[in-house]
């Protein structure tokens, strides 16, 4: 799926996951109901879940990044759900010292994650990398900036194309972000260039139906110091990408997407105001976006990530007030959902774990550790 906002910890987001979701039909308009169940962690060391996909319930993906305790590099962490437990998959193949934001897994032997390599002081380089079933294989991707920092959070595959999200610092203007698109086509990648919409812009998820639809979300001010910002919408129609107008409050920002047909798509994020941030949620349904009213969150609340089961069974993860905040919309309205205690959670990916169950993933801080583990939520 697809990750939050950028920055330590949370890197990615928004996110930041994020990368596409499963597409399933049918599912029940109860409520679910969340466990918690166990996943990996390295120890000793800060494990952090940004990015969810699968293909089926036993092919789950959730992909992150490990600190070491004492300072030192920082490695890629992958655990996969086969049906049974999650697992930790072998990195031999990623090179070290980088994060992974996104995964799309299209079957057991297709998956792609991206993210970020660090190559130097000041300097990340976007990174990709294809899952065979055994193995990894890293494979070379153009940056916006080759001698500055660039960030890759969202990827979505379909039809042969695969397709990534994130941002790069603009060289000429270093307070500025500008987005970035990478397309995979012919075994190659390339930059995919979009309209300009604003100063600074930033893309954190993406998500496809067909080489002739895909969408992109994130956000975008004139200025990132004094400006308010706005949702970053971008539709590819099989020749280009067209910036799309959301109706949206000022302050609001987009953090996941889901695509689940071309006449079916639900984008999640935020909106800032004076009493704090609020969950914000659009639907499209072929024609035009609506938002759709989300309950008041007491104590504020953001969105990281959506999947759809079906049109009457939508799930999007987040945060509130130092607890997750799983909302679910039941074909008329969403409804705020029981979630297990844990201690300073954060939620920030989705996947379908079946035709009526969901992953929600993300990590919590472990008091005995003193570290941040890993969080798998199920619920179905």
């Amino acid at each position: 799926m697809r990750t939050p906002h950028p920055g330590a910890p949370l890197r990615a987001s928004v996110i930041f996951l994020a990368v596409g979701a499963m597409l399933l039909a049918g599912s029940p308009a109860q409520a679910f109901g969340w466990t918690t169940v166990a996943s990996p962690s390295e120890t000793p060391g800060d494990n952090y879940l940004y990015g969810a996909d699968s293909s089926d319930s036993s092919n789950v993906w959730a992909v992150g990044v490990v600190y070491p305790p004492t300072g030192g590099s920082s490695h890629d962490l992958a655990l996969r759900y086969d049906g049974t437990a999650w697992r930790s998959v072998p990195r031999t193949g990623l090179p070290g010292d980088d994060t992974l934001r996104g995964v799309d897994a299209v079957s057991a032997g297709d998956v792609w994650v991206v993210g970020d390599h660090r190559a130097g002081i000041g300097r990340y380089e976007t990174m990709a990398a294809h899952w065979n079933g055994t193995t990894w294989s890293r494979e070379p991707t153009p940056n916006g900036n080759p001698s500055g920092m660039n960030n890759v959070y969202g990827v979505a595959a379909t039809g042969g194309t695969v397709w990534a999200v994130g941002t790069y610092v603009d060289p000429s203007a270093p307070a500025n972000r500008r987005k970035l698109i990478l397309q995979r086509a012919g075994g190659s990648w390339r930059v995919s260039p979009a309209p300009t919409v604003a100063a600074y812009e930033s893309l954190v998820a993406v998500d496809a139906t067909g080489p002739a639809d895909a969408w992109a979300v994130g956000s975008a001010t004139t200025d990132i110091a004094s400006a308010t910002l706005t949702p970053l919408t971008l539709h590819w129609n099989g020749t280009g990408w067209v910036s799309i107008t959301l109706p949206a409050p000022i302050g609001t920002a987009l953090t996941g997407v889901d695509a689940r047909t071309p006449g079916d798509v639900w984008a999640v994020g935020s909106t800032s105001g004076a009493i704090g941030a609020q969950p914000y949620v659009a639907h499209f349904d072929g024609t035009s976006w609506r938002r759709v009213t989300t309950p008041a969150i007491a104590g504020g609340g953001a969105l990281t990530d959506v999947v759809a089961l079906s049109p009457s069974a939508v799930v999007a993860v987040g945060r509130s007030n130092g607890a997750p905040m799983i909302l679910r919309w039941d074909g008329g309205s969403w409804i705020r959902e029981t979630t297990p205690a844990s201690s300073n959670p954060f939620l920030t990916g989705a996947a379908a774990a079946g035709p009526g169950s969901v992953w929600a993933i993300g990590y919590r801080f472990e008091l005995s550790a003193y570290a941040n583990r890993t969080l798998t939520l199920l619920g179905a």
